[in-house]
């Protein structure tokens, strides 16, 4: 995979080069080398070009490159593209924060290109070893420290979960590889009366609580809303975003792999839907703090996601890759503001207060980011959501129910940021610098919103 091997090799000049130097002298290049990274992913998923050479390293029972594989890097690198944009100006000595993010990202490549359990388990330790340090990265921040512990803690138990699923796994079914994992139980599946083995059965939910934790779905959530808060904002946004969206494609693979005995996890998996969309929703409407309550909007999100786990049979990862970049561009737009008007520590949604009278560009921008989050029509996350529903149905009417009550919910904590933003005075003169990104991000959730299929049609 091209972005593979330019993101790493990108990330590692940067450490070397910026030593001594303030990281905002060298984020424009680091956005740069992503955004070339995700050029050139779109450009072998259209077969314009073609790195075989560099693939062929890679032995093909470990890693996959096909056109999925190559669409979702290239939305990965395009999101930390931005993020690197958006939070351009940490005037910090060195690259270490950079290059730990380009390294984490390699982690998410190979998660959603992974063809072995063994290669899974690397990538998601590449991914969230850097994020344990970029969680603390405040170092004078008490809250910062207490997120960087909490992460790695509930890291190192949903790993060690999910290694002994891994271990069950390939003593029920004698492989590790995709391929093959999945022949054996869909055999005995299809031989009426032949009861499946207890090992492929623990081995499946033990790997599917790790990958949950990942996720950040009930009831394995409780680490994400103090986790979200107390890291900064740059990396709240990179776990809300980049983490989810990989964690997601690598477990709608795990579980296509196990297409056959659907049965066997779609009942217990769709209950565990249906609680976190309610509880991320719930929970939310009593949030004071915005970086909070967009943490348990983050888990309802995850909630909706877990529908599209239960059409796990190989098809429609378009509805996963189109939710993905719905939900990151709403996000990017709403962390962003957020970090700019922010002010003497501010957490709570005062920090808005005004914000029409002082940037109308910006509480614009804010207002459809928020309405994207909350699937109102006209936006990315309003197409998103009903191409996730619609396709739902057919399996599971119910959650989509679920789905549709917790959508509703979710206007009564989105409704703050108008409340403050367009209703409120002034409380500070915090002033947001950044109009023209902000526009270029709400003209392109509009445009999602308004012609999803001319834009599907031109990239996937």
């Amino acid at each position: 995979m091209i972005a593979l091997f330019v993101t790493f090799f990108s990330a590692a000049v940067l450490l070397f080069l910026g030593l001594n130097k303030r990281e905002s002298s060298y984020s424009l290049f680091a956005a740069l080398a992503l955004f070339v990274s995700a050029g050139l992913s779109w450009a072998c998923s259209a077969n314009l070009v073609s790195f075989h050479g560099l693939e062929s390293w890679v032995p093909a029972n470990m890693m996959q490159f096909g056109k999925e594989q190559h669409l979702f890097a290239a939305l990965l690198a395009f999101i930390v593209g931005f993020i690197l944009l958006m939070f351009r100006k940490n005037e910090v000595i060195g690259n270490d924060q950079l290059g730990l993010m380009m390294f984490s990202l390699c982690g998410a490549y190979m998660m959603v290109s992974y063809q072995h359990l063994v290669m899974l388990f690397l990538g998601i330790e590449v991914l969230s070893i850097p994020l344990f340090v970029l969680a603390g990265a405040n170092k004078s921040n008490l809250a910062s420290n207490e997120a960087s512990l909490k992460y790695f803690l509930m890291g190192a138990f949903s790993t060690g979960i999910f290694l002994l699923g891994t271990a069950f796994i390939y003593g029920g079914t004698g492989s590790l590889e995709l391929e093959m994992m999945g022949i054996k139980p869909s055999f005995m599946h299809a031989m009426q009366g032949m009861p499946l083995p207890v090992l492929i059965n623990a081995g499946i939910v033990l790997m599917s609580v790790g990958l949950l934790f990942k996720v950040a779905a009930a009831p394995f959530h409780f680490w994400a809303p103090d986790v979200y808060e107390g890291s900064p904002n740059r990396t709240t946004l990179y776990m809300a975003t980049v983490v989810k969206i990989a964690a997601f494609v690598a477990f709608y693979r795990f579980l296509s792999t196990f297409g056959g005995i659907a049965d066997a996890w779609k009942g217990w998996m769709s209950v565990l839907g249906a609680i976190t969309i309610l509880w991320g929703n719930l929970a939310a409407l009593n949030q004071a703090s915005v970086k909070r309550t967009l943490a348990f909007s983050s888990i309802a999100h995850a909630g909706y996601l877990v529908m599209f786990l239960l059409m796990a049979d190989g098809t429609n990862t378009w509805i996963l890759w189109f939710y993905g970049l719905a939900y990151a561009m709403a996000s990017l737009l709403v962390f962003s503001i957020a970090n700019q008007v922010s002010f003497q520590g501010e957490r709570g949604f005062a920090a808005f207060d005004g914000l029409s009278k002082k940037s109308p560009v910006a509480a614009i921008a804010l207002a459809v980011g928020v309405l994207s989050m909350a699937g109102i029509p006209v936006s990315a996350g309003f197409n998103a959501k009903f191409y996730l529903f619609s396709f739902a149905w057919q399996h599971m009417p119910w959650l989509v129910g679920v789905g549709l009550l917790g959508s509703a919910i979710s206007v009564g904590y989105y409704f703050k940021f108008f409340k403050h933003a367009f209703m409120n005075q002034p409380s500070n003169d915090n002033p947001v610098v950044d109009r023209g990104w902000l526009m270029l991000l709400g003209g392109l959730i509009l445009l999602l919103g308004a012609l999803p299929w001319a834009v599907l049609n031109v990239i996937y």
